[in-house]
């Protein structure tokens, strides 16, 4: 398999989801995408399974849930989600909540 080639891709949110990375080959174990949520607004609850997750947080309030765990997030803000992590991110803002998630597989 050849290396992937890096690339730029423009972060603006015209919609509630759009991927990032993990297109057919641009990476070998990474995934990515950016999520716009309007307020009130939830993603669901799901688990990152046998993945590790990352959430940056870019603008707007939320909470993010962590199986009986809840935390605050804002603009800024970075939450690490281990393996196995059952959560979800709702909106708790009077605007958008804009992040990007990360995951990569285990070795």
């Amino acid at each position: 398999m050849k290396d992937p080639k890096p690339f730029i891709k423009t972060l603006s949110a015209k919609r509630r989801f759009k991927r990032l990375l993990g297109v057919s080959g641009e990476s070998r174990g990474m995934r990515s995408g950016l999520v716009a949520l309007k307020p009130g607004e939830s993603i669901g609850w799901h688990s990152t399974e046998h993945k590790e997750e990352a959430l940056i947080i870019l603008e707007g309030r939320g909470k993010v849930y962590l199986g009986k765990k809840t935390v605050t997030a804002c603009g800024s803000s970075f939450v690490y989600l281990p393996r196995g992590t059952c959560h979800n991110v709702k909106n708790t803002g009077t605007g958008i909540l804009k992040y990007v998630y990360l995951t990569s597989q285990p070795r």
